[in-house]
């Protein structure tokens, strides 16, 4: 186990940091392990569970990219003088260490846990305006062409803000509920939790701005695309007007009856090519006062 003392000295408080099976080993130390064993059998998003004596939870921190696998997932027990993570990857443990400096003047326990979902989110707005740009290219775009991965592209982004939603609104619902025991003995920061709560709003707010924005440019594709294949329809029915009535013409003296004027007539064939043109020469002036093209 992995123990490290942050805030103020006085404070003794404790970030530890276990793994599965080592926390197997140990759980007879731990209220309510059982309902803590049951989340993390598959951790699928971040909640938080409020007991007597602690607060049992699990995280699933999503990166900031399009890749849909999670950063970290970690389940949490967090007490008056300590919080405990139980992770197997190490990843959690690394992301410690690095932000280390930032939990020396917490005062409390639950503001440890408070300032870890902070510094997860710290930089989200940023990555919230980058997809936002990458929207903005992609109508551009679709303006002036059809790109042929673009819906593929779209896809991948309509289910990252998806997934970003969901979990701003999961982190809502643990603040909401964290703060709402202001009265228990771990909450000693219910204000704290309440303007975390406001700040994951504001983000899922923005998350749901660009669902929307990426909603209208599927509906700008697939309109692209139905105009497109109004073109080639219009296309085609046009030469198949254009050659019908050749097509019937050529049926016609085809037939090659014995008593027709024109089949033994010395300028037969040449009449039937000079009023080929002229059929395909008015149907032409008449498409183009008619707009067909």
């Amino acid at each position: 186990m992995t123990q490290n003392n942050v805030g103020d000295k006085q404070a003794g408080l404790f970030v530890s940091i276990m793994g599965m099976n080592e926390f197997r080993e140990n759980k007879e130390n731990y209220s309510h392990y059982k309902e803590l064993l049951h989340s993390l059998g598959s951790i699928r998003y971040c909640k938080a569970e409020v007991f007597k004596n602690c607060i049992v939870g699990t995280l699933r921190i999503p990166q900031k990219n399009e890749k849909r696998i999670p950063l970290m997932t970690c389940g949490f027990y967090l007490t008056e003088k300590e919080i405990l993570f139980i992770e197997d990857t190490g990843n959690l443990k690394q992301w410690l260490e690095k932000h280390l400096d930032k939990f020396q003047d917490i005062q409390t326990s639950d503001q440890i846990l408070l300032q870890i979902l902070e510094q997860m989110i710290g930089d989200d707005i940023l990555y919230l305006s980058h997809l936002e740009k990458e929207l903005e290219k992609m109508e551009d775009t679709l303006l002036h062409s059809i790109p042929q991965d673009f819906f593929t592209i779209l896809t991948k982004y309509r289910q990252k803000l998806s997934e970003l939603n969901a979990y701003y609104e999961q982190l809502t619902a643990v603040s909401d509920l964290v703060q709402s025991n202001e009265n228990h003995p771990i909450v000693r920061n219910p204000e704290q939790w309440n303007r975390f709560s406001l700040r994951t709003e504001r983000l899922q707010n923005h998350v749901q701005l660009l669902r929307e924005n990426v909603l209208q440019l599927r509906e700008l594709y697939q309109s692209r695309q139905d105009a497109r294949q109004n073109n080639i329809m219009c296309i085609l029915t046009v030469v198949t007007t254009l050659f019908l009535p050749l097509t019937l013409l050529t049926g016609w003296y085809g037939m090659n009856f014995a008593n027709m004027p024109e089949l033994n007539w010395r300028y037969g064939y040449l009449t039937v090519i000079i009023l080929a043109v002229l059929i395909v020469i008015i149907e032409i002036i008449y498409f183009k006062k008619k707009k067909f093209f």
